[in-house]
């Protein structure tokens, strides 16, 4: 689980993340990032999770998606530093995700963050 301080849980964050329009899609998950501002501190961002009914009609589907996610999350987010630049991150879930290998999603996590930081990071590559 993580830190209460790391939670994403209020809905303006959540809209302003989407309006930002800064996301990177892949067939498992969409990663949206909110860049930070300068007067914010530097630390890891906070981190939402989103599975629509859509995707599971059940409730019991979609809290598992969001568990697998989640703590696919928690483990990208030690080896990547360039996670600190962004002020929230949220996670679509896709129907994928839920029947995806475990390796396979912390693999695909992995690479949408390395694409947000090239895509959309202060350290343009």
């Amino acid at each position: 689980m993580l830190p209460e301080e790391e939670r994403l849980r209020r809905a303006s964050l959540f809209k302003r993340a989407y309006a930002a329009r800064k996301f990177v899609a892949f067939p498992a998950v969409t990663l949206y990032v909110l860049p930070r501002q300068e007067r914010s501190l530097a630390r890891l961002p906070f981190a939402g999770f989103v599975v629509s009914k859509k995707v599971h009609a059940k409730a019991t589907e979609r809290n598992r998606s969001k568990r697998r996610v989640r703590e696919a999350y928690r483990r990208v987010r030690l080896e990547k530093q360039s996670l600190k630049q962004w002020y929230a991150v949220v996670w679509l879930v896709t129907e994928k995700a839920a029947n995806a290998k475990f390796d396979e999603l912390i693999k695909t996590m992995s690479e949408a963050v390395d694409k947000a930081d090239k895509s959309f990071g202060k350290t343009k590559r």
